[in-house]
């Protein structure tokens, strides 16, 4: 099962023939689905990670307010994870951001990895389509590529002609295939264009609150915390 981490530990060291792979897949959470368990092994199996942390957000500075509070999203993050018992990959949730004081950036965060795992790790954040499409609202973007590898599955239907001026140009002059992104530390884009999961947290949201069943959206563990807590309920009291 999927453990969190309280503190800093040793970084684990690659062997001599090759760094040591983390993935890291960050994101509100609210709630984590089915797509992002796909995400996850997609990664886990194209780029042989030898582990994979989830890092949910603390204060998310680019969503509402109405953000379900970090202390469901992280207990809804572990339940998700650990579907992925049994996978080569060490699976892990971070406290990270839901402990930090104030907004949660994303390069506060790899600043972090980086510095816990050594210069010669390969580090790749994991992204969804949509994630990319906003990368160059996110705050100090062009530096994340200093840390770590950008790494993204598309969604059906999503055209990478669809990206902003300045993503597209880094996609143009970063892109690289699994084997480079695997044996490098950090500074590339790597784009998968074959996972066909069409999901998105606000949609399942929107459903849950009109009373409508998500299960098949849903890992198991995550429907029956939703279920329990009665979470995303409509307040008008349809759900």
């Amino acid at each position: 099962m999927a453990h969190s981490q309280q503190a800093a530990k040793p970084a684990p060291a690659g062997s001599a023939d090759r760094p040591y792979r983390l993935g890291i897949l960050g994101g509100t959470f609210d709630p984590p689905h089915i797509g992002h368990l796909a995400l996850a092994q997609l990664c886990i199996d194209h780029l042989a990670l030898d582990e994979l942390v989830w890092i949910p957000t603390g204060q998310s500075w680019q969503k509402s307010a109405d953000v379900t509070p970090a202390a469901d999203r992280f207990a809804m993050t572990e339940l998700a994870a650990a579907a992925l018992a049994g996978t080569p990959a060490k699976i892990r949730v971070s406290r990270m951001e839901v402990d930090r004081a104030g907004p949660s950036y994303t390069i506060d965060s790899v600043r972090q990895l980086r510095a816990e795992y050594g210069p010669q790790a390969s580090l790749c954040w994991l992204m969804g389509a949509d994630q990319l499409l906003r990368l160059h609202t996110w705050h100090g973007w062009q530096e994340l590529f200093e840390h770590v590898h950008l790494c993204t599955a598309t969604r059906p239907r999503f055209e990478l002609s669809a990206l902003e001026g300045p993503v597209l140009k880094a996609l143009a002059e970063r892109q690289a295939d699994t084997h480079l992104i695997q044996c490098t530390p950090s500074g590339r884009m790597w784009i998968d264009q074959m996972l066909a999961v069409d999901l998105s947290s606000t949609s399942l949201r929107q459903r849950l609150a009109a009373g409508e069943p998500a299960d098949d959206q849903l890992p198991a563990g995550v429907a029956h915390y939703i279920a329990s807590h009665g979470l995303y309920r409509d307040p008008s009291g349809k759900a």
